[in-house]
Order: C-alpha cells, then structure tokens, then sequence
C-alpha cells in the first residue's frame, strides 16, 4: 500500500461526483473517466472522509454505529481507501495533528468494503458536453487524434 499511518484522506469533491442509492454508493471520477461501484462498508467510509479522516477515525467512526469491528477491519479500510487514493479518488490531506471525536453515521453492521471500478465509459466521461458539440454531428464529437511523427 502506498498509504501511510498517520496520514488523513479526504473525498477528492474537485473531481468526484457521488449518488447514494439503497446498499451501494456510486462515483463518477471526470479527470479519470472511472465510475465506480462501493457496497459493504465502502459507502460509510466514503460518507467519513467528506471531512479529512484517518483510518483510525475512519474505522472509530463505523465502530460508533454498527458496534465492535472484527479483526483486520482496519486493514480492509486502509485497503479500499489505497485504492481510492490511487484511483484519484481520494486525496491525503497529510499528517494528522492530533486524534478528532468519530463523527458519526447511519450504517448496518459491519461488511467489508467493496471497490469496484469500470473503465468501460472513460472515452464517453471525458468528453466535454459543452465544447465537444457540433452543429449537424451533435454530441459527443471526439476530437481528432494526433499522430507524431518522429
């Protein structure tokens, strides 16, 4: 994992866009063009690091509602937080300055995160709406490839 201990994660809201349904959170990366898929207790983890959160506090915070986690929960939060992290997702906020009162949240028992990503739509995501429109060709129009040429 490339995450340090101490380190705080943070929802990257910059590039982000979410939609919570029933069990399942989704998010739509628009720099990355990935979508992404979070079921067990990755939705909580999403909702906790809307505001900087180590792991630790990640993991107080789902323990304040479903109750004691099992063993190597931490471990799978560290996890599905490295994934986002590397998925741009989530960004570090740096070095913690000092433990913070678990926030609080509305979660069933304990799952184990889950991450899916799909890079099926990244062409379609990246485009841009507005400016990649043409008059009698409507949208998308995908702007031309360039060939270098050594």
């Amino acid at each position: 994992m490339g995450i340090e201990l101490g380190d705080r994660f943070v929802a990257n809201l910059a590039a982000v866009a979410h939609e919570a349904f029933d069990e399942e959170t989704v998010l739509i990366n628009f720099e990355r063009g990935t979508y992404f898929s979070l079921r067990g207790a990755a939705p909580a983890i999403w909702t906790l690091i809307q505001t900087p959160a180590t792991v630790a506090e990640v993991a107080a915070g789902l323990a304040a509602s479903a109750g004691p986690l099992p063993d190597g929960a931490e471990a799978d939060i560290a996890a599905a937080l490295d994934r986002l992290h590397q998925e741009g997702c989530v960004a570090t906020a740096g070095p913690t300055d000092g433990p913070r009162e678990a926030a609080t949240i509305a979660a069933g028992p304990y799952a184990p995160p889950v991450v899916e990503a799909f890079h099926d739509l990244k062409e379609l995501i990246t485009i841009d709406p507005v400016h990649e429109t043409h008059e009698f060709a409507g949208w998308p129009v995908r702007p031309p490839s360039y060939a270098v040429e050594p």
